[in-house]
């Protein structure tokens, strides 16, 4: 069974697919020679084309090769979800924990249809998109070397799909809220069992650890709570008689770790 609500599509990184090679990153094909969050050269490769990282405990695509294709067709796949109701429940969460004035600069990284964004600039924000599907959604788009410093950066289902993430370490923001997928315990024994394994296209398995160390590095060290909102809609998994957690969410801002 499919999600109601899967993965957004991405920009940046992925515009060098064609010629198959990302910036910063190995070549495409090729398997990855460190962990391509803390950069631990320590990684065990695993089955199914997998790696693991005992340090970060971050999961990754071993070859990290894209196969998915970001079009419009991609994008429009949202249309048919409850895509208002899913932006009304993330701004929710957003405003609980950050507050943010009107005026304030909202960068969707991935940004799909544009149906958050949307949401936000209706609530008094300025915002700005970064996809790769090319499509006119209504949204102002910047590139990754844009100079504005942002007031949030949200990655919604996006981050996982990135093979490196060098493209996005300059932008720069206060705050950042990340959902993607909660790895289960089995995923590197069993990974047919869970319906967010998906070679190609989701080329990364966050820990929260992982995460965590991620954010840090760029700048954004203080999580200010973590949890499974988005569950609300998306529904809990169910596998092997046992409840688990779908998508995994966190904000985290500047300053200095608690």
């Amino acid at each position: 069974m499919t999600s109601a609500w899967e993965e957004s599509a991405i920009r940046a990184a992925l515009a060098d697919a064609a010629i198959g090679c990302f910036p910063g990153g190995e070549p495409q094909g090729t398997l990855a020679a460190a962990c391509p969050v803390c950069e631990s050269r320590d990684i065990s490769l695993r089955q199914n084309n997998l790696s693991h990282c005992p340090r970060c405990r971050h999961i990754f695509q071993s070859d990290l090769r894209v196969s998915a294709v970001y079009d419009a067709d991609y994008a429009h796949q949202y249309d048919r979800r409850p895509h208002h109701q899913m932006s009304a429940l993330r701004w929710a969460f957003i405003q609980r924990w950050l507050r943010l004035p009107a005026g304030s600069h909202v960068l969707d990284v991935g940004y799909g249809n544009g149906s958050f964004l949307k949401h936000a600039r209706r609530h008094g924000m300025r915002v700005h998109g970064i996809d790769v599907h090319g499509e006119d959604f209504g949204v102002p788009t910047v590139d990754v070397d844009t100079t504005i410093v942002f007031d949030l950066i949200c990655f919604f289902d996006s981050l996982e799909h990135f093979p490196q993430f060098g493209a996005l370490s300059g932008l720069r923001a206060a705050n950042a809220i990340v959902s993607l997928p909660a790895v289960p315990y089995f995923l590197l024994d069993s990974p047919g069992r869970w319906r967010h394994y998906k070679p190609g296209e989701h080329l990364h398995y966050f820990s929260p650890e992982s995460l965590d160390a991620l954010m840090f590095k760029w700048g954004l060290p203080r999580k200010l709570v973590e949890g499974a909102p988005e569950d609300e809609l998306r529904g809990k998994l169910m596998i092997g008689g046992r409840v688990h957690d779908n998508i995994h969410t966190a904000i985290y801002a500047e300053g200095h770790r608690a």
